[in-house]
């Protein structure tokens, strides 16, 4: 890993390059390899996943022990936590359905009890966190590819993109004020009434936002054939001032799915050797 403050030059896309830096990636010794870390908001445990979002693990960043959770297929794209880390949910899919009709469950950490979660579906599944005075949830809608919100709590829903275009992977904000989207390879930013237009903030995957909502972590994947990833930068996009930061340069890593936890925190994959890494960022 070379991961140091890029300054002076323009490495990827023509980013715009300023003074945050990645403290150095310390891994984190696991005998698996595994991917799509998503961390609790207490810091203290890991959501993990296999190759092909197989499965559901659940990593003590204390104890490092890997728990098993499911082995399902699927099961471990767009799983959540719930706001005091008592509890996360995921789907899992049974013989005889398909990926978009799977169903959702909850694992207890502390009882180690998983329940089906009945009123819970699993489109949803990713902007979910549990029964709380904040009940709005965001999706794709798969007729229209519009993504919409939804209050759990009257089950009024509403549009949040009303420019056209066809959107995916919509990631609330922690406030709940604010939805990043993507078209296509963009990122763009919505209020969450969707009474205005998107701001378009950069190209890439966005993966997380910070906890003051002024960030938004991601990545940009590369391949040469079209098939096979050839390289994985970690991106920091700046929402307030539209500015992209490039934060690692490697060659022999391929850093995807980054996740923040308390102000500064980072958690990512290697997707080359399937490695968990920790950061600091630094403002």
């Amino acid at each position: 890993m070379r991961t140091k403050l890029l300054l002076g030059a323009t490495l990827l896309l023509g980013l715009q390059l300023t003074a945050q830096q990645l403290s150095e990636p310390k891994p984190i010794s696991l005998k698996d390899a595994y991917t799509n870390p998503l961390i609790s908001p207490d810091g203290n445990n890991v959501l993990l996943t296999k190759e092909h979002y197989k499965g559901v693990y659940l990593l003590n960043l204390k104890t490092k022990k890997v728990e098993t959770i499911s082995i399902s297929e699927g099961s471990g794209y767009a799983y959540s936590w719930n706001q005091n880390s008592s509890i996360f949910y995921f789907k899992e899919k049974g013989k005889a359905q398909y990926f978009k009709d799977a169903s959702v469950k909850s694992y207890n950490i502390k009882t180690k009890k998983k329940v089906f979660e009945k009123t819970i579906t699993n489109e949803i599944l990713a902007s979910y966190k549990g029964n709380t005075k904040q009940n709005i949830v965001v999706y794709t809608n798969l007729s229209t590819l519009k993504i919409e919100a939804k209050d759990l709590m009257t089950s009024k829903t509403w549009v949040v993109t009303n420019d056209d275009g066809q959107y995916y992977n919509a990631l609330l904000s922690n406030d709940g004020k604010k939805v990043a989207v993507h078209k296509g390879a963009d990122i763009y930013v919505y209020d969450i009434n969707g009474k205005d237009s998107g701001k378009r903030i950069g190209t890439g995957l966005a993966n997380s936002w910070s906890s003051d909502g002024k960030y938004l972590i991601g990545f940009l994947d590369q391949s040469t054939d079209g098939h096979t990833l050839s390289n994985s930068e970690l991106l920091l996009f700046d929402v307030e001032h539209f500015k992209t930061i490039q934060l690692t340069d490697s060659k022999d890593k391929f850093e995807m799915f980054p996740s923040f936890y308390g102000e500064n925190k980072l958690l990512f994959s290697d997707e080359k050797t399937g490695k968990i890494f920790t950061s600091t960022l630094k403002f």
